[in-house]
């Protein structure tokens, strides 16, 4: 059984000959800058790094990495030609690295020991009333160049299962805070619903042009789409139930339905911390796979995930616990911490083994390793 054909028969809710593997192929389990720098020198290999995200310093692994370590996933590595508006742009001042994005939106990172670009200024951070939002130049979503098409095709070819990770902003939660600021945001979700309409109904918009482009482009050499949307914290979700039905919801739903409506893609929907309220309605909006899977944010056992929502949710995710396990764990709490989630996640298919997001630079390569050769003793039907 090739690596397509193991993904397809998971998600599928089936028990292919082993759980699938994703480590730095699909979605939110990528290598920071600094620890791949560790990993290349555990296993003795020179290469160039390439970042494919700037702000949170990922890179885009080698296919040698990805073939040593038998992931099963591929993402396509698609370069947007910008809109001639953009607005983008770099800058250094004193210790710090400074960037514009297309939203306007301002990040720094120190120059020394920086691990990623934080926000720090937001473009509509003073804005009163619908007046000054009228004045925000939305930008333009960005189009695929055809010269990375043909690559989707190859992977497929190759017998991987194919990501398209990339999105246009964040979700419709998430992507008010770029622009707005997270308090401003946040109240205004509350206060001026009909304000924050008006933005989630442009945001919509430009996610149709985005993902048209990108379905009328790659046709089906991809296999799951997704969408990043951070609707928990670590202790529950971001917004009183009612705001998030009559507000977030239907606008997740019309996407969805839309992208459904032009491909057979599966739809991934990346969100970080205690969604597990959410996932009935998120079901119902036509999410198939959940991303990724925090498992220590609150009503987020493997166990009550796996008996409630197993038979609807492909769980891509929730293998190893990165806030504590992964970076500070001894060997023995990492293998039995590992057993525990796949024999939980596992029955039945529907399980894809990633980390809990990407692996950052305080990991020590022992404690992945560990973690790799524990998922492999753990890992067959």
């Amino acid at each position: 059984m090739n690596s397509r054909e193991r993904m397809l028969k998971t998600i599928s809710h089936q028990e292919p000959d082993r759980v699938p593997l994703d480590l730095g192929g699909g979605k939110s389990c990528m290598f920071t800058r600094g620890f791949y720098v560790k990993l290349l020198d555990y296993l003795g290999l020179q290469e160039d790094i390439i970042i494919n995200n700037k702000v949170s310093q990922l890179v885009q692994p080698s296919e040698k990495v990805m073939t040593y370590l038998g992931c099963d996933a591929r993402s396509v590595n698609t370069v947007f030609r910008k809109s001639a508006s953009s607005n983008a742009r770099d800058w250094e001042d004193g210790g710090s690295l400074f960037m514009i994005d297309d939203w306007g939106t301002t990040y720094r990172m120190p120059k020394e020991q920086g691990l990623y670009y934080d926000m720090v200024d937001f473009p509509l951070a003073q804005a009163e009333d619908e007046a000054d939002d009228a004045r925000y130049a939305f930008p333009e979503p960005a189009k695929v160049d055809p010269e990375c098409v043909p690559e989707a095709a190859a992977y497929r070819d190759q017998g991987y299962y194919v990501v398209m990770p990339k999105h246009f902003g964040n979700g419709f939660l998430q992507t008010g805070p770029k622009v707005y600021g997270f308090e401003n945001w946040l109240m205004m979700l509350v206060s001026e619903p009909d304000r924050a309409r008006c933005f989630l109904d442009q945001l919509l918009e430009k996610k149709f042009a985005y993902w048209t482009d990108v379905l009328d482009r790659y046709g089906d050499s991809i296999d799951v789409v997704s969408e990043s949307d951070d609707l928990g914290t670590q202790g529950g979700p971001w917004l009183p139930p009612e705001v998030f039905k009559d507000l977030i919801l239907p606008y997740h739903k019309a996407l969805i339905r839309f992208i459904k409506s032009r491909s057979k893609v599966k739809f991934l929907l990346h969100s970080c911390g205690s969604v597990s309220s959410m996932l009935p309605q998120l079901v119902e909006a036509g999410v198939d796979i959940l991303n990724p899977v925090q498992i220590s944010a609150t009503g987020m056992d493997p166990y009550f995930l796996k008996r409630e929502f197993g038979r609807d949710l492909t769980f891509w995710g929730g293998g190893i616990d990165t806030q504590y396990m992964l970076p500070l764990g001894k060997p023995d709490e990492i293998r039995d911490h590992i057993k525990r989630n796949i024999d939980a996640f596992a029955p039945g298919g529907g399980f894809i083994f990633a980390t809990v997001h990407n692996i950052q630079s305080d990991v020590p390569v022992e404690n992945f390793m560990t973690m790799w050769e524990a998922f492999k003793e753990n890992s067959r039907y």
